[in-house]
């Protein structure tokens, strides 16, 4: 079965997360994702410690199903190398510092002239135009400078940053969409365009609430697992771990007061509705607490998913990765590795009729090289000439 992008030539300018997870997405769709690495020891991901099966774990999710490449960028013949293989590709992922790639010739100044069918695909902490732009980002320096890290955590203690990549995934998909948008235009016009992303832009939507609380001169102070206008919505001990319940609506509260038999609250003032709640929040988290206490924490899931209120369980990391629907839903899949087999991120995203995977190989350090180079003229005795002055 033929997939979205087959035919399409992605070539990846791209390290540790945002960038490389962009292109993971185009790859799990058909394209042929070729990824430039420096010799070495490849992009920065790659060997950086712990290694247990000779690559980062960070590394192998975010690479199956990619070729890799040696191009040493900083020698001229391995950037002639690099422009002749842009002149079939339909679309180049890059994530560099700013100015990285125009100093090197390969700004979309510089390639739109020449290939003007290519897709431009960059992804940035901050917008090229932002008094920010020459600034370093990862996911949790961007958590900050977006404001994440002020609304996280309890009141009396300073904010916290989130340990997963929301920020790193969030951007990747978005530039992924931009290129998806761009290959239908260009399916148009026969013209490609430069789809940019910043990491802290794709942020403004995910604290737009918050934002827009302040510009009405409300101020949200840090709630941890509480919410600003729902009550009770917390996480709440049970006799084997925790549960988050979260009454959303008034017809929520209601279901969840008849279920811990307590039909009086119903019509009570102070229980009213959110806003009352909300002023006895402490003596509602208090009763919410003494009733999940008596029950193991899976028993309280199937019964509130029973009366219809919102509810899960909070689950450390292991349970997730023993979890069975993470290979049933083809979440994780297997994957090969220097005679390894491993596990690797699938796609989240379902398309039917559905689509077998087969198993996805992270590639070597440049491990596609030969081959490669090869479509685009450079033999064996070529090949080995770049190697021995360091262009590949």
């Amino acid at each position: 079965m033929s997939l979205p992008l087959d035919g399409i030539r992605v070539i990846e300018l791209a390290q540790i997360y945002a960038g490389p997870y962009c292109a993971l997405q185009l790859a799990h769709f058909g394209a042929e994702v070729i990824k430039i690495e420096p010799p070495g020891e490849g992009e920065f991901l790659r060997m950086r410690p712990p290694t247990t099966h000779g690559a980062n774990a960070g590394f192998l999710m975010l690479n199956p199903g990619k070729k890799s490449i040696t191009l040493n960028l900083k020698h001229p013949r391995a950037l002639a190398l690099l422009i002749r293989l842009l002149a079939d590709a339909d679309v180049l992922v890059e994530n560099y510092a700013a100015g990285a790639l125009e100093r090197l010739g390969l700004g979309y100044g510089d390639l739109a002239p020449r290939f003007p069918r290519l897709i431009y695909a960059s992804c940035k902490g901050y917008g090229s135009d932002s008094r920010w732009a020459d600034l370093g980002a990862m996911d949790f320096t961007v958590q900050a400078a977006s404001g994440i890290i002020s609304m996280t955590g309890y009141a009396d203690r300073p904010g916290v940053r989130a340990t997963a990549a929301l920020i790193d995934t969030s951007t990747g998909m978005h530039l992924a969409a931009g290129v998806l948008a761009a290959i239908i235009e260009r399916g148009r016009t026969g013209q490609g365009r430069k789809v940019e992303v910043s990491m802290l832009d794709v942020c403004i939507p995910a604290v737009g609430g918050a934002i827009a609380a302040a510009w009405d001169g409300v101020f949200l102070p840090r709630l941890a697992n509480r919410h600003p206008s729902a009550c009770p919505s917390n996480t709440y001990p049970t006799a084997d771990g925790e549960i988050l319940i979260y009454c959303l609506t008034e017809d929520h509260w209601r279901r969840f007061a008849r279920m811990i038999d307590r039909t009086d609250l119903i019509d009570d003032p102070r229980y009213r509705d959110h806003r009352s709640r909300y002023r006895i929040i402490d003596e509602v988290d208090r009763m919410v607490a003494e009733w999940t206490r008596e029950y193991r924490r899976d028993e309280l899931i199937a019964q509130l998913i029973a009366a219809g209120v919102p509810c899960a369980p909070v689950r450390t990391i292991q349970e997730v990765a023993d979890d069975p629907e993470l290979a049933q839903r083809g979440l994780v899949r297997d994957a090969s590795f220097g005679g390894d087999t491993i596990k690797v991120l699938g796609s989240a995203i379902k398309m039917s009729p559905g689509i077998d995977e087969t198993p996805a190989r992270v590639p070597e350090l440049g491990e596609d090289t030969a081959e490669v180079l090869a479509r685009i003229g450079v033999d064996a005795a070529e090949l080995g000439a770049l190697r021995k002055n360091g262009a590949i």
